[in-house]
């Protein structure tokens, strides 16, 4: 029997098993099912690893031949803190270390059989650490996201009032999320206004979002951040934000939308559906793509670009159950009555 497939195979078995508990806890507790689709990549990812290794093996072996567990000597050692658990929380705590700790091991006894086999267990265990946070993360935010179907972008030359008192009004007619969209204003005005339409935000029970501006939203305490695609890299905006804040992207493209999922993105947005004034730059990315995000059981997706009451129909036909939408909404005489028009009509639409 090898010593060293003996090792690969109890900590092959050990991660898998750690990140299948780590995956139900997101599943399950949390119900967050980007991250929850996130460890089950990362447990098929894992398989294929151990696989390159059976192949280095001598004759090809599969680890399990390898297995003694009668022969184990760490099987009856066991420590006083593995029998507590306070709570789901600490479950998924353990798990996440333990995944950690057994893919260090594999990845450095991996390099004496297969440096490409070694190679991928180091990037499923850095691949952890980024998801880690945002599974352990407090969950109030994103299952508010979730749960969201309108989204209402405040832009101060797109409103027919100031944007304090669109934002106001958007939220009173009902906006689940408020992003405050302002690509001109200098970072003191930005930072002043950011805060009032926070406190807005606050006090009506919507979520407030910052484009952009990653060290202003959380300077603001904002609830999330969106980027385009040509903004900071997800890791990078994480680093600012912090692991409680949601984070989102413009995608325009099923690659784009995959991508943001891989990178760890929290929601997307999908457009721009049709031509806008917000992004004259963009080609419409058209109905079919909010047809393809509506089949794909990936990330909480808006549907943003042009949507207003002459396409709302159009819309929600092709799949979507959420909108974003700007001047739909914030150039209406009668904002509130307006963003409870799209809300009413959102909700004749059950969520999946």
């Amino acid at each position: 029997m090898n010593p060293l497939a003996r090792l690969l195979d109890a900590n092959r078995n050990r991660a898998g098993e750690a990140l299948r508990t780590a995956e139900d806890y997101a599943r399950f507790v949390t119900d967050d099912a980007a991250v929850a689709r996130r460890l089950k990549t990362l447990r098929h990812d894992l398989a294929d690893a151990a696989q390159v290794v059976e192949a280095a093996l001598p004759g090809g072996e599969s680890l399990r031949a390898h297995r003694d567990t009668a022969g184990d000597v760490g099987v009856p050692i066991k420590t006083g803190a593995e029998a507590d658990r306070p709570d789901m929380h600490a479950v998924a705590v353990a798990a996440f270390r333990r995944a950690a700790e057994a893919l260090r091991v594999l990845g450095e006894a991996a390099k004496a059989v297969s440096g490409d086999a070694a190679a991928r267990f180091e990037r499923i265990r850095y691949a952890l650490y980024d998801i880690e946070p945002l599974a352990l993360a407090a969950g109030e935010r994103r299952a508010r996201l979730r749960a969201a179907r309108l989204y209402v972008l405040v832009t101060a030359s797109l409103c027919s009032a100031d944007p304090v008192t669109a934002c106001r009004e958007a939220v009173a007619g009902g906006a689940d999320i408020v992003q405050m969209r302002e690509k001109e204003l200098e970072d003191g005005a930005f930072l002043a206004l950011a805060e009032r339409l926070r406190d807005v935000c606050r006090a009506g029970g919507a979520l407030f979002f910052v484009n952009d501006r990653t060290h202003i939203a959380a300077l603001v305490d904002a609830d999330g951040v969106h980027l385009g695609q040509g903004d900071l890299p997800t890791h990078a905006a994480r680093r600012i934000v912090g692991p409680d804040r949601v984070l989102g992207r413009s995608t325009s493209a099923p690659e784009f939308a995959e991508r943001a999922f891989a990178d760890g993105a929290d929601y997307i947005g999908v457009g721009p559906v049709f031509e806008t004034k917000t992004k004259e730059h963009r080609r419409a990315a058209g109905l079919e793509y909010v047809r393809w995000a509506s089949s794909w059981n990936g990330l909480p997706y808006f549907v943003i670009g042009g949507v207003g009451r002459g396409t709302i129909d159009a819309v929600l036909e092709a799949g979507a159950r959420a909108v974003a939408i700007c001047t739909g909404v914030t150039m209406a005489k009668d904002i509130a009555a307006e963003a409870a028009f799209f809300k009413e009509r959102l909700a004749q639409r059950p969520m999946p």
